[in-house]
């Protein structure tokens, strides 16, 4: 079975959590993939001429603008959405919906929760096309650790830019009163971090985000107001920090709904120092956590799972099962890897020595 898909990259964007979690999970699954930022439809149909392309990956305004419609459809390419809302200048055009409806093989994802579709996704109601739900998930392929010894007490991986509000509310309290009890901590992310006094460590490549979740003890993890208030939808770092090995203690409620009880949950500022706290001192409950929700996301919350529902959608069956298999299989090797570390953790044991 031939399998290359082509990956359009957002405009200026040649690198998002998001592609890259889809990209090396479809690579994983013996998938060849393109990826390119395209300018016109005689670009994507070269590219689909020559490379015999039967998948496309694309989102809405400019990705949904470059597409050869007629050559998609004579060709049988499926073509998946990554869509926004239309609100305005900064979402969808308004002809999108009507534009998809023309290709036989399409579907659209969100990650917005579906409680909140009639506020914000209105215009693609009543469409000829699936509409699913596609949060953002792990991406196992980048999860392992080297160990998961801890070095420091807590770290933030985060922007202050987009979270202003909830991190003078959360952050910057919990940091200040860490600094006062002399636990030791890291931040990393935007240099507008250096405005608040704190102890910045500037940002941090994505290469090494699993081992520095690993040797942490606790990773805060700082939804939007936005995303809070109006539960639209979770971010990527709620199953990337425990498939890592982490232990986080999030701001949003809607995360039990993906965690159960594998979740802290704290909105306030008072509550999110003292469950840091405690979780600092209390290493059993960490590891318990930890252990409970790496397994649950491993099997359940990787980009292998949100594919899987993405092909069932598009009706390929045998893309299903294939992503499903590999998926799993993934699964099994990350989870036994991980309660290896985690042992090693536990008992003292350097991981090096550990696996001799």
């Amino acid at each position: 079975m031939n399998m290359v898909a082509l990956y359009i990259s957002r405009p200026g964007m040649a690198y998002s959590v998001l592609q890259r979690g889809y990209v090396d999970s479809l690579r994983a699954a013996g998938w060849k993939v393109l990826i390119t930022d395209l300018q016109t439809k005689l670009g994507c149909r070269q590219l689909i001429e020559s490379h015999n392309i039967n998948l496309i990956f694309t989102h809405s305004r400019y990705g949904i603008r470059q597409l050869p419609i007629d050559t998609i459809n004579n060709r049988n390419i499926s073509v998946v959405v990554n869509i926004l809302p239309f609100n305005g200048r900064d979402g969808a055009h308004t002809d999108e919906a009507a534009i998809l409806s023309k290709i036989k093989f399409v579907v659209a994802h969100t990650q917005l929760e579906t409680d909140v579709w009639s506020d914000h996704l209105k215009g693609w109601f009543n469409t000829s096309f699936p509409l699913i739900h596609s949060p953002l998930a792990g991406n196992i392929i980048t999860a392992l650790p080297t160990d998961c010894s801890s070095l420091t007490d807590v770290v933030l991986v985060a922007n202050l830019r987009h979270r202003l509000v909830v991190m003078k509310k959360l952050i910057i309290p919990l940091f200040k009163q860490l600094d006062i009890l002399d636990y030791s901590y890291q931040i990393f992310g935007d240099e507008l971090w250096t405005e608040t006094g704190l102890n910045y460590n500037g940002p941090l490549s994505t290469d090494k985000l699993a081992q520095v979740y690993a040797t942490a003890k606790v990773c805060p993890n700082i939804h939007t107001q936005q995303q809070v208030e109006e539960k639209t939808s979770i971010n990527e770092r709620l199953f990337t920090i425990p498939l890592c090995g982490g232990y986080q203690i999030v701001n949003s409620p809607l995360a039990t709904t993906y965690l159960g009880k594998h979740i802290t949950v704290a909105s306030r500022t008072s509550d999110f120092i003292v469950h840091t706290i405690n979780a600092i001192e209390n290493a059993d409950h960490r590891r318990e956590q930890i252990r409970g929700a790496m397994e649950h996301i491993a099997h359940n919350h990787t980009y292998f799972n949100r594919l899987f529902s993405i092909f069932c959608s598009l009706g390929k069956s045998d893309w299903a099962d294939s992503i499903k298999k590999t998926g799993y299989d993934l699964a099994i090797k990350h989870c036994w890897e991980m309660r290896a570390r985690l042992s090693a953790e536990e008992r003292g044991v350097p991981w090096a020595k550990s696996s001799v």
